[in-house]
């Protein structure tokens, strides 16, 4: 570790910065190599993740710069580096120092200096959804890498990816990056494999299991004898309300699913059958799907997702087969289905709406949404031309 000795507030918190690097960040380069993402991209999101946790425990974020950002940015636009631009404003976004490095910037390239504008606002906005354990979180997840770097880092490294790939002038290393993950097209969906390894190790509160009870009114006689035998002649009988549901994520590169989220889920439906899925493009027997609460039991960490959809189809028909009665499903997506390549396939957007209208599936395109339909039995079913190709193919018909 280099840090500077002298008692300044500079000093002080580069110090820090660099304390919390040893505190949250896995150790070596060999974290990055478990995504199909520039390295350059997880850094700068491990970045900025570590200062955003500092600026949380009640650092100022003020000081954290040096004085070269404005010549840095005036110089990387200058050369033309748009995916260079992108990466420093996300290394700096959330401090003092991106408004020096948008000035730079804004001097030769005004619509570039914008754009990193935009993403300091995307980042922020996916980092306040996540409470400051879970940012800093070291217990171990996905791939043995400390839990708050393979949750939040990932999503922030993918945010950034988008951005550095939508530009003018990038030099599409981003894309370029995930291409060579991602194999030719196939038109089918890959087929589910559950990963057993996701434990279900703890208790949600509240999880209440239907029962039935007599009832004086109903359709079906069941205990005719209760004619003698009740006073109140309750020859029929009712379903008490479960607090359940079926909840699919789509847990793909575009979406996101934090152990917070698993938690406000649980609380609006703590007897839920919880099923996440992501699929490894070109991959074959890697684990694709897996469950994260089921009817009373719930994971502690949320596992990552492996990039693509890919499963789609699958992951739906086995959370169906897990339906009880006539309880809601909701699945939680941006309608955009792919095939085990992880390309865009409308054949199997069209069999994944079929699916929706068929079972009454409810779609939500974020966990927020996903909270008034698990609450709301007057939800439409499907979704809108909004929620992509499956949203479109369901909107005509339902």
């Amino acid at each position: 570790m280099r840090v500077p000795f002298d008692g300044g507030e500079h000093g002080r918190l580069v110090r820090a910065h660099e304390l919390m690097h040893a505190r949250v960040s896995p150790l070596g380069a060999g974290a990055f190599e478990h995504w199909p993402l520039p390295a350059r991209s997880v850094e700068c999101a491990e970045e900025f993740r570590v200062n955003h946790v500092l600026g949380r425990v009640g650092f100022d974020l003020a000081e954290l710069r040096d004085g070269s950002e404005r010549l840095t940015g005036t110089r990387l636009a200058e050369a033309g580096e748009w995916d260079e631009t992108i990466w420093f404003a996300a290394a700096v976004s959330g401090t003092r120092a991106l408004r020096d490095v948008v000035a730079g910037v804004r001097r030769v390239r005004p619509a570039w200096a914008d754009a990193c504008r935009g993403l300091e606002r995307a980042l922020l906005a996916a980092a306040r959804l996540a409470s400051t354990a879970s940012l800093a979180s070291t217990r171990p997840g996905e791939h043995e890498l400390p839990l708050g770097y393979a949750e939040y880092t990932r999503a922030f490294a993918e945010l950034i990816t988008t951005h550095v790939d939508r530009g003018p002038g990038g030099s599409g290393r981003g894309r370029a990056a995930r291409r060579g993950q991602r194999p030719a097209a196939t038109g089918a969906f890959a087929p589910l494999v559950l990963d057993r390894s996701v434990a279900l190790d703890r208790r949600v509160t509240g999880a209440v299991a239907p029962r039935r009870a007599p009832s004086a009114i109903g359709r079906r006689v069941v205990r005719p004898d209760r004619l003698v035998t009740d006073p109140a002649r309750r020859l029929f009988d009712r379903a008490s309300k479960a607090s359940g549901g079926v909840v699919v994520v789509d847990q793909s590169g575009s979406m996101a699913l934090s152990s917070d989220d698993l938690e406000r889920l649980l609380a609006a439906a703590p007897g839920a059958f919880v099923l996440g899925y992501s699929h490894a493009p070109g991959s074959a027997g890697v684990p694709n799907g897996w469950v994260l609460a089921q009817r009373g039991r719930a994971a502690s960490t949320v596992r990552a997702g492996n990039v693509g959809n890919g499963v789609d189809g699958p992951a739906l028909r086995f959370a169906l087969s897990r339906r009880r009665g006539g309880e809601g499903v909701v699945w939680i997506c941006d309608g955009q289905v792919t095939d085990s390549g992880d390309h865009a396939d409308t054949g199997l957007a069209e069999e994944c709406a079929r699916l929706v209208v068929r079972h009454g599936i409810r779609m939500a395109s974020s966990v927020d949404e996903a909270l008034g339909l698990l609450s709301s039995r007057r939800a439409p079913v499907g979704g809108t031309g909004a929620l992509g190709r499956v949203g479109a193919c369901v909107a005509p018909s339902s």
